[in-house]
């Protein structure tokens, strides 16, 4: 564990040949925060469904071919992951009130998952899905 935080940006097409890529990145960054091996795949797999489920929805959304910005952090207590689409996509209508139909898919696909929060935001125009998942003995 250390108390220096990093951040590992990707720019990814929807290619499943390189979520193992991610997993690595994840896998570092959880072993920098002292998440476990079940913390750790427990995010894995929360964020590999909402990268499908934000590929799909760019899809349905006349995007075929959306790249998704991810942005993995580490801190001493916790990983964080933001994801949003780089090249555009359907934003919710008001990120201050109704999250929207994207946004709702995206949680909806998450909801059994087990991260310890989920955010759905509105970062420069691009819809942005947050997920945190904090080592078991920091949680707030």
């Amino acid at each position: 564990m250390t108390a220096d935080p990093s951040t590992v940006e990707l720019v990814l097409p929807k290619d499943r040949r390189l979520l193992p890529a991610v997993e690595a990145i994840l896998a570092h960054a959880c072993e920098r925060a002292g998440l476990s091996g079940n913390e750790e795949r427990e995010l894995s797999r929360a964020v590999s469904e909402a990268c499908d489920e934000s590929f799909s929805l760019a899809g349905r959304s006349g995007n075929p071919q959306a790249m998704l910005r991810l942005l993995i952090s580490d801190f001493p207590n916790r990983v964080e992951v933001a994801i949003e689409q780089s090249n555009g996509g359907p934003a919710p209508p008001d990120s201050r009130s109704a999250p929207g139909a994207a946004s709702d898919a995206i949680v909806g696909a998450l909801q059994d998952m087990k991260v310890d929060l989920l955010r759905r935001d509105v970062h420069e125009g691009r819809p942005r899905t947050v997920l945190v998942k904090y080592h078991a003995g920091s949680k707030p």
